[in-house]
């Protein structure tokens, strides 16, 4: 479930014109992904209530936390971080079909650790994960 999620966010990202996107839980590094601007997308809350059956399919309740990280290089202006979340991210998350979002956070803040500004968006997600069952 948290793939799909993952894919779907990285989907409509892509569909708006963020480029590259990753998710946050591929092995490629940070000084091997894109020298300038790109998005990371990872679940830092998943939550799953209890399923709802009928005769032929499976509902599962979830709500999350996404976040969504806008990188670039240590000299960028944060305002153009603001500018690109402003053009291609939150219009991606508008278009998320399934999922009902909102902002819940958004920083803007140097990480040392990978030597790049970050701005991170934390959407408060939830959703119902249709699954068919199979029939004997």
């Amino acid at each position: 479930m948290l793939n799909s999620i993952i894919e779907a966010v990285s989907t409509a990202l892509r569909n708006a014109g963020a480029q590259p996107v990753y998710s946050a839980f591929d092995a490629v590094a940070a000084d091997k992904k894109n020298k300038g601007i790109y998005t990371v997308v990872g679940i830092d809350m998943f939550e799953s209530t209890a399923p709802v059956y009928s005769q032929y399919v499976v509902y599962i309740p979830f709500k999350s936390e996404i976040s969504i990280k806008v990188t670039a290089p240590p000299a960028y202006p944060a305002s153009v971080l603001c500018d690109y979340y402003s053009m291609h991210v939150a219009p991606a998350v508008e278009a998320l079909s399934g999922l009902e979002c909102s902002l819940k956070k958004l920083s803007v803040k140097f990480d040392s650790n990978i030597q790049r500004l970050v701005l991170t968006a934390v959407l408060s997600a939830g959703g119902i994960t249709r699954i068919e069952r199979g029939g004997s």
